[in-house]
């Protein structure tokens, strides 16, 4: 039988964890707090209502240390009436209550991204996402005017897929994450989320469930080469690490480990 780093895996994506207790989260809190406080205060006759979603509802935010990109998702759904407004209305709301309350303040800046608005602070961005409600679930800004999201998808398929596959999972996500956001980021963040969490970890540990989706990882003839390139150096790395448990030497496993992923 060969050497396992399981629990040393598992230890290493709780280190990727943004753990509740911790400042940066108490920052972002804090944050949030007041970006939402003002949010109500300036449009708060015209919201609906508004959330946190993304992966700082789902539990697979990384710290920015690791993930610059970082970020919390909040959706803004709008009073929509009969009178028909545009996304461009609702982004338009959004822009302006950014400059008035955070253009140039504090080191802060904000960013008409689509379809979202971006409100970067000094310890956390804020992605806002203007929406309307015409059904179950919200329409956000598309192509080609609303398109229908359910902003909660993900996150039910991940909790009951982490209960189902004995909570390895979201480390996974989180083992993953990491590769990706200190290699360029090859995958879209919320996609490399999705495809983990619709993959099968039947009997599997952090480390051989890490090992099969790494080796599953989806490839596409039109992929831009330099991704096919990281994507088959992380594969090789981990057969690396592979190998080196099967020859019993974990410290081998764990050098090769980290020629892909950081330390905790």
């Amino acid at each position: 039988m060969a050497s396992s780093i399981d629990t040393y895996l598992r230890d290493l994506s709780y280190s990727f964890y943004l753990k509740k207790d911790s400042t940066e989260i108490s920052k972002i809190n804090t944050s949030k707090t007041n970006l939402l406080a003002n949010l109500d205060k300036e449009l708060g006759i015209l919201i609906k209502r508004r959330f946190v979603f993304g992966s700082y509802d789902r539990d697979t935010i990384l710290p920015r240390s690791i993930d610059s990109k970082s970020d919390i998702d909040i959706m803004v759904v709008f009073n929509h009436t009969d009178y028909e407004r545009t996304p461009e209305t609702y982004r338009a709301w959004l822009i302006n209550f950014g400059d008035k309350y955070y253009k140039n303040r504090y080191g802060s800046e904000v960013v008409r991204s689509f379809p979202t608005v971006t409100i970067r602070l000094g310890n956390i961005h804020f992605d806002l996402v203007p929406a309307k409600e015409e059904s179950i679930y919200p329409y956000i800004p598309g192509a080609y005017g609303w398109q229908s999201t359910d902003p909660n998808d993900v996150k039910t398929k991940l909790t009951e897929a982490n209960t189902k596959y004995n909570q390895v999972v979201r480390p996974i996500i989180r083992l993953l994450k990491a590769w990706n956001c200190t290699h360029g980021y090859p995958f879209d963040s919320y996609q490399l989320e999705l495809e983990i969490t619709q993959m099968n970890f039947h009997g599997d540990n952090v480390q051989s469930g890490f090992f099969w989706a790494v080796r599953h990882l989806s490839t596409s003839w039109s992929d831009p080469q330099t991704k096919t390139d990281k994507i088959n150096s992380l594969r090789y790395n981990i057969d690396k690490v592979a190998e080196s448990l099967e020859a019993y030497d974990v410290t081998a496993a764990k050098r090769w480990l980290h020629r892909v992923l950081p330390y905790g």
